[in-house]
This record gives structure tokens, C-alpha cells and sequence, in this order.
């Protein structure tokens, strides 16, 4: 499993404005914004062909609360800020290559990112297409109620959507593919992470991280997320840093990564076990996380070292492994009702689980359940 950078919040330089680049269009009051390249003041802001603007961040300042900033085809090389409620809606053609980009002031973070929602909520994040930020595509910090949706997202230095700190945010029905740090993120370094929903995307061929994460890293606690009908193939195959078609897990003592459920994805072809949960040490809280009603192929393709700590002695799993609970804290998972294909291992127990197993289903399993 891959380490994941820290992120720092000041949050005096935050919530501060960032400075944007000036515009002719000086009303804060406009419903609708349009952006193209060769937007301008002149134009009547009523299409993509007239649109009133060039600049994504311009456009943003100058929209109105619950206002819409449509972005027309064209490439935006760009960090797009938003720290207010509005839709940011790209249509065909529309690409922000954040290459370059520095991160926003006061947070710690080894790069730029694509589109970065702060501080807000009621935020939709819609028909993009995000390229080679430093760090992620789409960050969603500190907010709740925001959707990302119908993006593509690709070639970038962490993942593509990564929700931190966040409530009641769904990403969905995005591509997010080449990333190098994997699919999707939900994460606690800038606060709980609660009820989020990562539904009906496809997280592929991310070299260096799992389809989706669950992680902790910090003791704010990220609870009760929804991971559900996604396509989850060929990631993590680095073998420096492999993968899980999903990973619910922790390396904080004193973490809770608990509550959450993974149901009725895809999984194959990925660095380590399809569906991968990891408590790396003791006095954690990983309890209740549930893995139903998933289809999973042939996973495990590195082999994880699982890298349990005291008082486990721990074990690596190298064979083919459709699921994998490794834990050095006391906890209890539900696996149920899971068709498994392809495998050495159906299912692989290690450490201090208690597990629920029900109604799983093995074709072409050497060893339907090990338990060590």
C-alpha cells in the first residue's frame, strides 16, 4: 500500500481570497458564466461562442452564489479554486492541464491540482477533463455536499478525486485512469471524513495506487463511507508501491477507519487483493467495515507484504487473492454474499479478525478460505 503525504491546513491563509486575474465583467451578481479561449468582456456571456470570459478562476469570482460557470471546449492551463456554492461544468473538449501549478496557499502540499473545492458546500464538479496536475485531479477539502461527476480524469500525480475532511460528498460516473496515485481518495488529514459515496466509476491502470482508498491518516476518522458499482482493474501494479482494486486501511494508532461499505464492484488484475483491508498496527478502530455482493477476479498480482505489526507475527500473502484482512488491532468484518473467480486464495485472514462469512461463492479457488 502506497504512504500518503500529509496535508497541512492554515487555516487563516485558506480562507483567505487568492488573487485572480482581473476581468471587464466587474458584476459579482451573474447567474451564469461562459469561458473560452477567446472570451471576453465585450461579448454578451450568453454561449460558448459569446462567452464574457478566458480565465476559469476570473469567472468564478465574478458568479454569483448558486451561480454556474460553464467552461466551452478549449484547454485551460489552470488551477481552478472554488470556495463558494456554484456548478463548474465543462462541456466537450474542455481540458484544465494543471501541469505546472503551485498548491493553494496554505496547504502543505508537493503540488498543484486540477480543480480544488475548499471550505464550501453545494459544489458540482461536472464534464471535465483534469490533466497532469502534480498532486491530485480534484481535491475536495474541508466541504460537504459536493458531487464530481462525469470527469476524466488522467496522467496526474496522485489521485483523481480525493475527498478530505469532507461530508456528504458522491463522486461518480468519472474515468479516472494513469493517475500515480491512485483511482479515488477518502481521507481524514484535513478532518473527518464521513458518508461519502465513490459510486459508479472506473478506476484503471493507476500504476502506483489502489482503485479506491479508504485510509486514515490522522485520528479525525473517516466512518460510514459508501464504495459501490465501480470497474476496478489493473491497478497498482508497481511493485514498489502495489495496489487494491479497493483498500480500507490505517497506519495511526489510535485511527478509526470503521463503518464503511464496499458492495457490487468489479474487481480484478490489481497489484494486491481485490478487496483489502489493512490494520497495520494495535489500538485502532477498524470495526465494522462490510464487503458484499462484489465480483472479483484474479488480484494479488505483486503479492502483498500485509506488513502487520506487533503482536502479530506477520505473514505475506503472495499467491492470488481475491479478498485480504490482515489486522493487529481487534476488529470484525462482514464478508457476504461475494463471487470470487480465479484465485489461489477465495479468502485470506490474518491477525486479530473476527470475521462474518456468508454466502460467498468460489469458482476456480484452490483455497476458498485461509485463515492464519
Amino acid at each position: 500500500m502506497r504512504t500518503f503525504a500529509k496535508i497541512g491546513l492554515a487555516l487563516g491563509s485558506v480562507l483567505a481570497s487568492t488573487a485572480m486575474f482581473g476581468s471587464g465583467v466587474a458584476s459579482a451578481s451573474i447567474k451564469t458564466a461562459y469561458v473560452a479561449p477567446n472570451g471576453t468582456w465585450q461579448k454578451t456571456n450568453n454561449s460558448c461562442r459569446n462567452a464574457g470570459f478566458n480565465n476559469i478562476n476570473t469567472a468564478i469570482s465574478q458568479v454569483s452564489a448558486g451561480g454556474t460557470v460553464v467552461v466551452c471546449k478549449g484547454v485551460y492551463r489552470t488551477q481552478a479554486v472554488i470556495r463558494k456554492s456554484l456548478a463548474l461544468i465543462g462541456r466537450p473538449g474542455a481540458v484544465i492541464n494543471a501541469k505546472g501549478q503551485k498548491p493553494v496557499p496554505g496547504l502543505h502540499l508537493p503540488g498543484g491540482s486540477g480543480v480544488v473545492v475548499l471550505g464550501t458546500r453545494h459544489v458540482l464538479v461536472r464534464g471535465l477533463v483534469v490533466v497532469n496536475a502534480k498532486f491530485d485531479a480534484v481535491l475536495v477539502a474541508k466541504s460537504t455536499n459536493v458531487q464530481v461527476s462525469e470527469n476524466i480524469l488522467e496522467h496526474n500525480g496522485d489521485v483523481g478525486v480525493d475527498f478530505n475532511g469532507t461530508s456528504f460528498a458522491i463522486a461518480t460516473h468519472n474515468v479516472s485512469r494513469f493517475n500515480g496515485g491512485g483511482g479515488f481518495l477518502i481521507a481524514d488529514d484535513l478532518g473527518h471524513s464521513s458518508a461519502d459515496a465513490v459510486t459508479w466509476n472506473v478506476a484503471s491502470h493507476n500504476p502506483g495506487g489502489c482503485g479506491v482508498i479508504v485510509a486514515g491518516h490522522s485520528t479525525a476518522g473517516v466512518t460510514k463511507n459508501f464504495v459501490a458499482h465501480n470497474l476496478l482493474t489493473y491497478n497498482g501494479i508497481n511493485k514498489k508501491q502495489p495496489g487494491a482494486g479497493v483498500v480500507i486501511a490505517s497506519e495511526v494508532k489510535g485511527e478509526t477507519v470503521a463503518d464503511n461499505t464496499v458492495y457490487d464492484n468489479t474487481i480484478y488484475r490489481n497489484g494486491i487483493a481485490g478487496v483489502t483491508i489493512h490494520s497495520h498496527v494495535s489500538g485502532q478502530d477498524l470495526d465494522g467495515n462490510k464487503i458484499i455482493g462484489n465480483k472479483i477476479g484474479k488480484n494479488n498480482l505483486v503479492g502483498d507484504t500485509i506488513g502487520l505489526g506487533p503482536p502479530v507475527t506477520n505473514q505475506p500473502d503472495l499467491r492470488t487473492t481475491g479478498i485480504l484482512v490482515g489486522s493487529s488491532s481487534r476488529i470484525h468484518v462482514l464478508i457476504s454474499s461475494n463471487a470470487i473467480q480465479n484465485n489461489f486464495y477465495g479468502i485470506f485472514i490474518e491477525g486479530r479478525v473476527d470475521p462474518t462469512l456468508r454466502n460467498n461463492h468460489f469458482h476456480n479457488v484452490v483455497v476458498p478460505v485461509k485463515v492464519i
